[in-house]
C-alpha cells in the first residue's frame, strides 16, 4: 500500500445538510466533488433508503442544494443554478424516479430554501438596501458606511443584507424582513418564523435580535434584542422556541452557549441546561468537510445538540425534564445529523474514515454509505498516537504523534508542531489529509489542544489576555514530552505550522524562539491593531480577546506588545507564508507585515498569494488551489529540514 497522496484530495467526497423524510425511512443528503479540470467543486443530492439500505445519486445538475422533503415525503424540492449561474431556481425530484422540473425561478442567489403551507417557499438570499448597484458604473467601486463592510466568505456586504423572502409559483418574491436586519438563522413552524438577526446601523453589535413573524396575521414582533449571542433558533410545539445562546456575561464572546426555552405566551426565558459547561456544535477541525448542517434539532418534545467534549463531537438528546443523554458515541466528529423517532441519523468522520452517513438507535450504530471507500482503499494510513501529558498550568493534556509513513525504528526523523485555528476549536482522532500528507512525505507529525481550546469547559477556552503565554507553555510542553517519548524525533530538525490563530502562533514563537528551523504560517495574525480596524472581526474580537482597543488608555500598547509583529526583529526561522486575497478574517496585510519584516531583518522568507480565495482556503478552496498550497509546504519543508 502507497502513503496518502496530496492529490487524493481530488477523489474525496464531501457529505452535508443531511435531513430525513418524515416517514423516517429514508434521508437525503448533499454531495461535493471537485472538479479539476474548472477547478471548482459540482454539488448533488443523494438519497438513502432503509430496509434493504440503499444509496443512489437523486440529481445530477451540479449545483443542487439545499433542499427540503415534501410533506407526503415522496420527492424532495431543491435550489439549483442549473437554469442560471447567477440564479437560484427551485426545482423538484420525486424520489420513484423521473426528472427534476423548475416550479419557480428566483432573482436571486438563494442561501436556504424551507417550505411554506399553501404551495408557497420561504428562501433567503442577499440583496443590496441601496440602488448603488443600479449605477452604471456600480462595479467600479464601493461605498462603505458601517463595520463590518466585508465579510469573510461573502465580499463587500456594507448593505446588502440576507433577508427572508416569501414567493409563490407564478409570484414576485416578498422581502419580509427589516433592512436593518441580517438574517442569521431561521426556523419554521406552519406560517410562523423564528429568526434569529443582527441589526446592521452603523456597527453591528455583538448581541442578536430574536424575531417572530405571523405571516397569516402579517405581523414581525421583536422577542429579544441587547442580551444573548443566539447560535441557533427553532421552535418546540405551538408554544415555545428552543434557543442556543449565551449571554457572554463571565467568559465573554466565546462563553459556551446554553440551552435556552423561551415561552411564547409570557415571554419568560430559562435554561434547560444550566450550569453545563459544553461546546456546543463541533469543534473539532478536520480539511475534509464540504459544508455542515443545523447544530440543534427538535422532535416531538426532545432537543437534540451536537457538543464537543475534548477531543471528538456526538449528539446529545435534552428531554422534557431537562435530562441530557447521549445519543450517539463519542470518538469522532459529527458534522451534521437529524433525528426521527429518536434514531439519530449523521454524518461524521470516525477514525481513519472519510465522511459517511451512519444510523444510531436503541439496537447500536451502522454506517449506511460507503462513499468514501474508495480513494484510501490502497493507502497507508499513519494512525495517530494519542498521549496525555500535564499541563504546566495544571491538569491533562490530550496530545498525539503521528509517525512518517514508512517508518523506520532505526531512523530519526524531522518533526512538525502543527497548531489548530480557532482558538476555540480542538484536534482529535478523526483523519485529517494534510497531516497524512506530511506523514507521507517523511515526517512525523506533533499536535495539541492547549489551553485555549474547546470541549474543556469555559475556564480552560478562556485566552483573553493570555494570548501567546499559557498557550504557548502547553504546546511546547506537548513538543517536549513527545521528542522525549519518541526517540525518533530530531529535536534538532522541528518546524512549526498553522492557520488562523494558528497562525498567529507561528509568527510568535519565531520571534521568541529559534528552535524551529522552519516555519509555515497561514492566514495569520501578526499586528492586533492593524486587525483592529480592517477585518470582519476585529472592532469586536481583539477587543474580547486582547483586552484593548487602540484609543484607550494603554490600549495600543496592550495590543502592539501582544502582536508577533512587535518580536519579528527577532525572528531567523525560514518562514513561508500562505495568504488568500479575500481573506477578511485576517486580511491579507496581516501575513504582508510579517512577511515585509522578516526580509527586512534579513531573514529567508517566501510569501504565496492565492487569488479568489477566502480563510477556507485549506478547508474549502479551489482544488487545484488546496493542491498547490500542500504541494507549497511540503517543499518548504523539504527544503529546510532535509526530509528524506
Amino acid at each position: 500500500m502507497q502513503p496518502v497522496r496530496i492529490d487524493d484530495l481530488l477523489r474525496y467526497r464531501f457529505l452535508s445538510d443531511l435531513s430525513v423524510a418524515p416517514c423516517g425511512d429514508r434521508a437525503a443528503f448533499v454531495v461535493r466533488e471537485a472538479r479539476s479540470a474548472e477547478n471548482d467543486y459540482r454539488s448533488d443530492l443523494y438519497l438513502i433508503r432503509l430496509d434493504p439500505v440503499d444509496v443512489r445519486p437523486l440529481t445530477s445538475g451540479g449545483t443542487d442544494g439545499p433542499f427540503v422533503w415534501t410533506e407526503d415525503g415522496t420527492a424532495v424540492d431543491f435550489l439549483t443554478r442549473r437554469d442560471d449561474p447567477d440564479c437560484s431556481s427551485i426545482a423538484r425530484i420525486p424520489i420513484d424516479g423521473g426528472e427534476a422540473r423548475t416550479i419557480v425561478r428566483l432573482p436571486h442567489k438563494a442561501e436556504a430554501l424551507a417550505r411554506l403551507p399553501e404551495g408557497e417557499y420561504l428562501y433567503a438570499a442577499r440583496v443590496s438596501i441601496t440602488d448603488e448597484g443600479e449605477r452604471p458604473d456600480a462595479t467600479d467601486y464601493e461605498v462603505l458606511t458601517e463595520i463590518p463592510f466585508w465579510r469573510n466568505g461573502k465580499g463587500f456586504t456594507d448593505r446588502r443584507r440576507l433577508h427572508l423572502f416569501r414567493v409563490r409559483p407564478e409570484s414576485a418574491p416578498e422581502d419580509l424582513v427589516d433592512p436593518a436586519l441580517e438574517i442569521e438563522s431561521f426556523d419554521l413552524r406552519g406560517d410562523r418564523i423564528a429568526a434569529v438577526a443582527q441589526r446592521m446601523e452603523g456597527k453591528a453589535p455583538v448581541t442578536d435580535e430574536l424575531w417572530l413573524y405571523d405571516l397569516g396575521g402579517r405581523t414581525a414582533k421583536r422577542l429579544s434584542h441587547d442580551r444573548f449571542a443566539i447560535d441557533a433558533v427553532r421552535f418546540l410545539g405551538d408554544q415555545a422556541l428552543v434557543l442556543v445562546a449565551s449571554e457572554m456575561s463571565r467568559y465573554g464572546l466565546n462563553e459556551n452557549r446554553e440551552v435556552l426555552r423561551l415561552d411564547l405566551a409570557t415571554g419568560e426565558i430559562r435554561s434547560l441546561t444550566p450550569g453545563w459547561d459544553r461546546s456546543v456544535g463541533s469543534s473539532i477541525v478536520a480539511d475534509c468537510r464540504g459544508g455542515a448542517g443545523p447544530t440543534c434539532r427538535v422532535d416531538g418534545d426532545r432537543i437534540y445538540v451536537v457538543v464537543t467534549e475534548r477531543t471528538s463531537s456526538f449528539v446529545v438528546e435534552i428531554g422534557p425534564d431537562g435530562r441530557v443523554e447521549p445519543v450517539t458515541e463519542p470518538g469522532g466528529s459529527v458534522d451534521a445529523f437529524d433525528v426521527r423517532g429518536r434514531v439519530a441519523w449523521t454524518i461524521e468522520l470516525r477514525g481513519d474514515r472519510l465522511q459517511e452517513v451512519y444510523r444510531t438507535g436503541p439496537a447500536g450504530s451502522e454506517r449506511l454509505t460507503d462513499l468514501n471507500a474508495d480513494p484510501l482503499a490502497n493507502r497507508a494510513i499513519s494512525v495517530p498516537e494519542r498521549f496525555s501529558l500535564p499541563s504546566p498550568g495544571g491538569g491533562e493534556l490530550d496530545a498525539w504523534v503521528v509517525r512518517p509513513s514508512e517508518f523506520n525504528p532505526d531512523r530519526r526523523y524531522p518533526a512538525v508542531l502543527t497548531v489548530h485555528g480557532g482558538p476555540r476549536a480542538a484536534f482529535g482522532d478523526v483523519f485529517f489529509h494534510e497531516i497524512q500528507v506530511l506523514a507521507a512525505a517523511g515526517y512525523a507529525v506533533v499536535y495539541t489542544n492547549p489551553r485555549g481550546s474547546s470541549g474543556r469547559g469555559n475556564e480552560f477556552a478562556d485566552l483573553r489576555g493570555k494570548f501567546g503565554t499559557i498557550d504557548v507553555d502547553d504546546l511546547m510542553a506537548a513538543l517536549d514530552h513527545a521528542i522525549e517519548r519518541h526517540p525518533f524525533i530530531d529535536p534538532e530538525r522541528l518546524a512549526v505550522i498553522g492557520g488562523s490563530y494558528g497562525g498567529f502562533m507561528t509568527n510568535w514563537l519565531i520571534g521568541q524562539t529559534d528552535r524551529f528551523r522552519a516555519a509555515v504560517s497561514q492566514r495569520s495574525i501578526s499586528n492586533w491593531i492593524s486587525k483592529f480596524c480592517t477585518t470582519d472581526i476585529g472592532y469586536f474580537f481583539n477587543r474580547d480577546q486582547i483586552g484593548a482597543d487602540p484609543w484607550e488608555p494603554g490600549g495600543s500598547e496592550t495590543l502592539w506588545a501582544c502582536s508577533p509583529l512587535r518580536h519579528a526583529d527577532r525572528a531567523r526561522t525560514p518562514t513561508l507564508f500562505i495568504h488568500s486575497d479575500e481573506d477578511y478574517r485576517c486580511w491579507l496585510p496581516e501575513g504582508i507585515q510579517m512577511f515585509t519584516a522578516l526580509r527586512y531583518h534579513g531573514v529567508k522568507a517566501r510569501f504565496v498569494l492565492f487569488r479568489g480565495e477566502n480563510h477556507e482556503l485549506s478547508r474549502s478552496g479551489k482544488p487545484r488551489h488546496r493542491i498547490r498550497r500542500l504541494e507549497e509546504i511540503v517543499a518548504w519543508l523539504d527544503a529546510h529540514l532535509s526530509a528524506a
